[in-house]
């Protein structure tokens, strides 16, 4: 047998596997690495026994130590298997072995992972300023600066850097079609120290109000457009889908807008006169598009608002785009902050801010049955198609008052979501969903995420093929404005397709509200192979409630805490008293616990693990996810408690650590020379981590010996 190559571009890899002469076909390999995570996909050309396993190993390509156990794949149709490698370096190169009884010898290949820096442009730059700028002016200055943002565009080719000072831009709906090259990225940016506003309002609009139905409490003013979106004092303002409905305040949503082609009516909170209410409709519905020609663009330091005149509102939209970098951006008020849909591939989106206020304290129903304006989408948005989208990165965002978070699945099956990372975000009043995984998707990796405040945290309803890795994130606080519980996982699937490969790993889920579950199952739900290890699920009424049917789970080495007493639990509708009760009745957590957890601080959101917590050395080895544990054994929890250096490398005058760590985000070394009276200096710049390990160094190192320490910077 021998093994055949394919290209490689943008962390793809196509392996396929010849099997001797006489073999019925071959097998195919596939991989597709992000920053530090590799997805593998191994398709058989027949479908081998029931029961068959695929094991995956790992190792650096350059190294000559043995082959560490990763994850094993996952069984997502007859012929085909699923499976990821975790917490990797970015841009290095990897070695995986897989083994199977299907396979006649075991199969190799290498994938590297993507480099975790990005080009700067080297060309021309051209300048815009809409206060002094003149679209006539060459905008190689800051003097001779254009006015707009779309005579900029008109210039745009790889290597060159768009530059826009402070201010507003009432511009939209432009498309891109330019592409950059890795070595020479396009650029669009805001200049250092100032904030360009991309605006998509209708300055056209100045309300003229009259009152129109004193008993219902409406004004009206002239309005010719009908937008899809309105404003109220900046925020987004309720679309009702007829006039009726806003004068009978359908749903108890009180107030909104509707428009019929000649006047726009509205209804004021608190059924107040419009005062010094401002509010503006939208000239533009998109703020910039990002066609299946862009590749290796830069959107850097950029505010899009009030943006949605027609249907389906986004501040940026990756129709089909491949390779770009959207970072420091705010998106207020767009409908949808970023939406991707088709073939794009390898985007990613970080240190960016979305919000659609005051989406979070509105009616849920008047959101949820609106037929005409939907107001669910989220601040990133995966729309189905046809297309495979995959090797997209979220990380590093927050989404502040939304109804949905965000929806990372496509909603059809011949175009999932593949390979995605969703890591290290922050997600906060969510009046539904934190993450909707509602759809189809494969090896998509969501972990070390925050949610707060919610309906439900994460959605897998349905959440098929998989698999889906839910991996230490912490979902805390209470119900969403209005919602009567809060579900950390959402499984309650009505339809036809089923949740398939759901692995929950290392979560907290923790609440301090009254009369809140720890974990939540109802009974028109539908699973199989839903797989809870190492998590921490705390309650205030019931550790674990079930309405479901007998479907098939495997939950065992998790803590489930009641802090209430008894019942401890529902099965099936009914209580248990004990959480020996439960084991005995669901056969669930045979290996489990039911202790306080021990957190540093739950009221302040601090679910770190306090040094005498019984979470520490508790857990289980789960290969490939938690292999870098601290002590005996892994901790239970989204935390693994305290760090410890791995390795130390010296040089003529610095000093380089690696630290195996459960902290996150940006961390100090510290140094000392005397550990009996330390005087603790900062040794170096701060550094993060992303796979739990994070390397400092010490460029002011001497002869005298030195101590360090690990602090966290950021909470």
């Amino acid at each position: 047998m021998r093994i055949a190559f394919g290209t490689t571009r943008g962390g793809l890899t196509l392996a396929a596997l010849w099997l001797a002469a006489g073999a019925a076909g071959a097998q195919t390999l596939s991989t597709v690495a992000t920053f530090n995570n590799i997805g593998v996909e191994l398709t058989f050309p027949s479908a081998p026994p029931a029961g068959t396993t695929v094991s995956l190993f790992i190792r650096e390509a350059d190294s000559t130590d043995p082959y560490r156990p990763g994850h094993p794949l996952a069984r997502i149709t007859s012929t085909t298997f699923a499976g990821c490698a975790f917490w990797l370096d970015p841009g290095t190169a990897y070695a995986l072995r897989l083994e199977s009884p299907a396979l006649p010898a075991n199969l190799f290949t290498t994938a590297s992972t993507r480099r975790d820096q990005f080009a700067t442009p080297a060309g021309t730059t051209y300048y815009v300023d809409p206060a002094t700028g003149n679209d006539a002016n060459n905008g190689l200055t800051t003097a001779k600066a254009y006015r707009t943002l779309g005579k900029a565009l008109t210039q745009l080719a790889a290597g060159r850097q768009i530059v826009l000072r402070g201010g507003r831009y009432r511009e939209g709906d432009y498309e891109i079609n330019a592409a950059g090259t890795p070595a020479a990225p396009i650029e669009i940016r805001n200049m250092a120290g100032e904030q360009p506003v991309l605006d998509g309002t209708d300055t056209n609009f100045v309300p003229a109000w009259a009152l129109h139905d004193a008993a219902a409490n409406l004004y009206r003013t002239p309005c010719t457009r009908l937008p899809n979106r309105a404003f109220l004092n900046g925020e987004q303002f309720f679309h009702y889908s007829t006039y009726a409905d806003l004068k009978n305040n359908l749903w108890s949503q009180g107030s909104g807008f509707v428009t019929d082609g000649t006047n726009l009516y509205a209804r004021f909170p608190g059924n107040a006169a419009p005062g010094t209410n401002v509010l503006t409709i939208p000239k533009f519905t998109v703020g910039l598009t990002l066609n299946a020609t862009v590749h290796d663009l830069m959107i850097i330091g950029l505010e899009f608002r009030q943006y949605g005149f027609q249907s389906s509102p986004k501040g940026i939209y990756l129709n089909g785009a491949d390779s770009n970098l959207i970072e420091r951006c705010a998106f207020w008020h767009v409908g949808s902050g970023i939406g991707i849909k088709r073939d794009a591939t390898f985007n990613t989106v970080q240190n960016c801010f979305f919000s659609e206020s005051p989406l979070s304290r509105w009616s849920w129903n008047a959101v949820k049955n609106n037929p005409d304006f939907s107001f669910e989408a989220g601040g990133i948005v995966i729309y189905g198609s046809t297309n495979v989208n995959e090797a997209n990165v979220i990380r590093f965002n927050t989404f502040s008052n939304m109804f949905d978070g965000s929806f990372l699945y496509s909603t059809l099956a011949a175009g999932p979501t593949k390979h995605m990372d969703f890591h290290d975000n922050h997600l906060m009043d969510c009046a539904d969903d934190g993450i909707e995984t509602d759809g189809f998707g494969s090896n998509v990796r969501i972990y070390a995420n925050t949610f707060r405040d919610f309906l439900s945290g994460i959605s897998v309803a349905p959440c098929t093929p998989g698999p889906t890795y839910i991996m230490r994130n912490v979902m805390a606080g209470s119900p969403a404005f209005g919602a009567d519980a809060r579900l950390p996982i959402k499984f309650n699937v009505g339809g036809l397709l089923t949740n398939q490969w759901i692995y929950l790993y290392h979560n907290t889920f923790s609440t301090d509200v009254t009369g809140q579950d720890g974990f939540i199952m109802y009974s028109y739900s539908k699973w199989t192979n839903v797989i809870s290890r190492n998590n921490i699920y705390a309650g205030q009424r019931y550790a674990f409630y079930s309405t479901a049917d007998p479907n098939p789970i495997d939950f065992d080495y998790d803590n489930l805490y009641d802090a209430s007493g008894a019942p401890f639990a529902r099965w099936k509708s009914l209580p248990y008293n004990t959480f020996a009760q439960f084991q005995a009745a669901s056969g669930q957590e045979l290996h489990g616990w039911s202790v306080d957890p021990g957190f540093t601080n739950a009221p302040a959101q601090d679910f770190r693990l306090l040094p005498g917590s019984a979470m520490i050395d508790l857990g289980i080895s789960i290969p490939g996810v938690n292999d870098d544990f601290i002590g005996r054994a892994p901790d239970v929890g989204a935390f693994e408690f305290g760090s410890t250096a791995m390795a130390m490398s010296v040089a003529s005058n610095s000093a380089t650590v690696i630290w195996r760590t459960g902290e996150r985000g940006a961390l100090q070394m510290d140094a000392t020379t005397d550990l009996l009276h330390p005087a603790w200096t900062a040794a170096g710049s701060a550094a993060s981590t992303l796979t739990y390990r994070v390397l400092c160094t010490d460029p002011a190192s001497t002869p005298t010996p030195r101590y360090y320490r690990l602090r966290r910077l950021i909470p």
